[in-house]
């Protein structure tokens, strides 16, 4: 695996994705994962590790170590509607 992920198009340079931790056999991105699976050749990978968003950001409340806490993780783990969200997990099992 190379140090990088570069991606280069006719028209465009994306940008480099850089892994987080690397060793000799394996290597861990914290990125984007269709971009980063967009640019592995087919069959290059062994296993991958999904942690989706759950989509529970919805202004609500929970108990958390006896305190009200607010649920929202931020923008990224807000629902987009079921159709959405149904399409994005779609995207990114069959990219896997």
């Amino acid at each position: 695996m190379e140090k990088t992920i570069a991606n280069i198009s006719k028209n465009t340079i994306q940008r480099s994705i850089n892994p987080v931790y690397k060793t000799e056999d394996f290597v861990l991105y914290n990125d984007d994962c269709l971009e980063v699976m967009a640019r592995l050749p087919n069959n290059y990978v062994d296993m991958i590790f999904a942690d989706p968003p759950y989509n529970l950001s919805n202004d609500g409340i929970t108990c958390h170590a006896g305190k009200m806490v607010k649920v929202n993780k931020g923008d990224w783990d807000k629902s987009q509607g079921f159709k959405k969200d149904l399409e994005f997990h779609e995207t990114w099992i069959k990219e896997c």
